[in-house]
This record gives structure tokens, sequence and C-alpha cells, in this order.
């Protein structure tokens, strides 16, 4: 071979050696439309500190709504159909029992980025819960937390008495109780449908976060936000992936993974956040204070659930009830403690990570 094409050989070999291999893409399903908090900022955060913290090793692709529909998620996870994607864990009771309890106890804690911590460490440090992902084909990685929810309505709620009789879309057995006993009819309704069942009167109202406002377009077909500040909803598991993707990622891209997912949720609590407060400058909606009639029927209700809830958790499969009430309580109160409403959300995002997913061998989580 003369010198020449020794140096070409040469050189292609070495720009051959420079060029990056292309990244394995995950293919993700935030699930709630182009509009939603979880495609606007969630997943886009996942996306780039995931090739941030593997090297551009992986990325992620969000199809935001129809590949997978949010009551179709766990056997879509399980099946491969998408390799992560949001869990409404409500939506599944007879699957996730275990996992699902904070969400009967979404009235405790104001800070959804307390909440959302609290939840996070709740489920990850659970067996019981993590059984029941690993059983359903999943690997759980973080949940979020929405704004307070208020009575979002087409008819002015003013008192008790206005509520009576209103059909009110409901994402969580709580919230179908607290409508049910002020009079009113709890329905459910996925929230990709909400706009449709409001604008053809199949629906009153809907119990959900100000941020829905925005997210779904309320604003067109709303007129009316009572603001009882009933809880959050805490059900929703954001960072869900295919035990299918863990099973082929390295020990330490699953780490980075899971240290992405804080990033994205942390980000999503922030812009929940956003969009509440923007949806006070939507023109066209009354924002009405309770009564004392609201105000002391949710003071009652909340008082007979929450002496309620190891029996209502009982009777859907979960074992020591009350301790796990106690031990989420505390986690509750440890979050409030650790956490501030306008911290960064790259701060929150490592003190997450750190507290809790830091902690786990990247070889066993999951298994």
């Amino acid at each position: 071979m003369t010198t020449k094409l020794v140096t070409l050989a040469f050189a292609g070999a070495v720009a051959a050696a420079c060029v990056p291999a292309k990244a394995d893409t995950i293919r993700a399903t935030s699930g709630f439309g182009p509009s939603h908090v979880l495609a606007t900022d969630v997943y886009p955060e996942f996306d780039v500190r995931l090739r941030e913290f593997t090297d551009g090793r992986w990325d992620l692709k969000d199809t935001p709504s129809g590949l997978v529909a949010p009551n179709e998620m766990s056997a879509g996870l399980r099946d491969g159909v998408t390799e992560m994607g949001t869990l409404l864990m409500p939506y599944f009771p007879a699957e996730f029992p275990e996992a699902a309890l904070p969400s009967e106890l979404s009235i405790v804690g104001s800070s959804n980025l307390a909440i959302s911590s609290a939840v996070t460490e709740y489920i990850a440090t659970c067996d019981e819960c993590l059984a029941e992902f690993a059983a359903n084909g999943q690997v759980y990685l973080g949940t979020d937390a929405t704004p307070t929810y208020n009575i979002l309505s087409t008819k002015p709620v003013r008192s008790v008495d206005d509520l009576k009789g209103l059909r009110i879309r409901t994402g969580a057995p709580l919230y179908a109780g607290f409508v049910e006993a002020l009079g009113g009819e709890p329905t459910q309704i996925p929230s990709s449908e909400l706009f449709e069942s409001l604008s053809q009167g199949v629906i009153d109202g809907t119990m959900s976060g100000n941020h829905e406002i925005i997210a779904n377009r309320l604003g067109d077909v709303i007129k009316y936000v009572t603001e009882v500040d009933e809880g959050v909803f805490n059900g929703a598991a954001d960072a869900t992936v295919s035990k299918l993707l863990w099973d082929r990622m390295t020990p330490e891209d699953r780490g980075a993974l899971a240290r992405a997912a804080q990033y994205g949720t942390a980000k999503g609590l922030v812009a929940f956040m956003r969009d509440a407060a923007a949806a006070r400058a939507v023109e066209g909606i009354e924002f009405i204070a309770m009564d004392d009639s609201l105000a002391a029927a949710k003071e009652a209700y909340n008082a007979e659930r929450l002496a309620a809830a190891a029996g209502i958790l009982t009777e859907r499969g979960v074992t020591d009830a009350q301790a796990k009430i106690d031990r989420y309580i505390a986690l509750v109160e440890k979050w409030e403690a650790l956490v501030s409403d306008d911290m960064p959300y790259e701060e929150l995002a490592e003190l997450r990570y750190a507290e809790i997913f830091s902690k786990f061998d990247m070889d066993a989580y999951g298994f």
C-alpha cells in the first residue's frame, strides 16, 4: 500500500472513531396532550437530562397523546407498546392497592413540591409497592403532584346547596366521596375528555387543579372556579418505565434515568404552579371563595375520611394500613421541612435524587 493510501486509511479510521454512536431512544408517552405540563416541561426535561447524564448514549422521544391512553398505560408499559409513561394509579386500583395508598391521603400536606417528594420516597422505599410495579412489568421512578383541587364549573357553586345534583368529574375515590358527601353526582371521565364533556353539558364541572384551565383549554367552557383547595392529585407516577426497557439498560444508565426523572418531575411541579397562576388571568372566569357552608362541609368530610382511611385501605388489600399511613404522613412532614415553594427545580431535583434514588443499587432496583 502506498504512503498516500496508508495516510488516507488512517485518517478515515480516525474520523470514524470520532463519529458519536447513535443514541438509544426511549419511546415515551406523557399521555395528556401537547399543552399539558407533562408534554411542555416534564418529558422534554427528561430528555435533556438523560442525554446529559448518559453522555448522549440515551435520549427520549415523547408522544403526548394518541399512542397509549391513560386508561391503557399499565398494559402499554408492560407489553412495551411504550417504554416510559404516566401511570395514574387510581385508574388501576386492583393492580396497585399498596402504591396507591398516598392517593387516599392526598388531603395531607399543602405544598405540591413536598407532597410529590414524599409520595416518591414512600413508594420507592415500599417493598410491596415496588412488587406491584414488577408484577405489572414496570419500574417506578417518581410521582408528581398537582396544585390544590378546586371545583371548575359551568354553573356557580357558592354554597353546599349549589352543588346538589351537579355532575362533577372526579379522578380519584377521595374526590368522588367529597362530591357525593356534598350532594353532587361524581362521574369518572379522563382529563383528555374534559373539554368535550363540559362543552356538551355531559358534566357540569370537574374537581381539578387550576392548571387544567391552561392544559385543557377549559377557559373556553367553564365560567367559575370555587376555591375549595381540597388536597392535590398525587396518584400520577409520571416517571414509570417498562421493565423491557430497564432490562436493556446498564446499571449506570438506569441511575442516570432515575436522576433525569427527578429533574423532569421537579420542573413539572413548578410548571403546574405557573399554569395555575396563569389561569387567573383568563378572561371570563369568576373565582369564588368558599362560603361557611362549604368550608364546614369540607372540614367535616376531611376529618371523617382521614379517620376512616385505614379501614378503606384495608378493604382495598393494604396490609398494616395504619402503620403505613403514619409513615407516609411522617414523610410529608419531612419534605415540608426540606423544601420551599421558591426552591429552584434543579435544587429540588438533586435533593430528591440524593435523598431517594442515589441510595439504591441499580443492579437490584426494579427486580
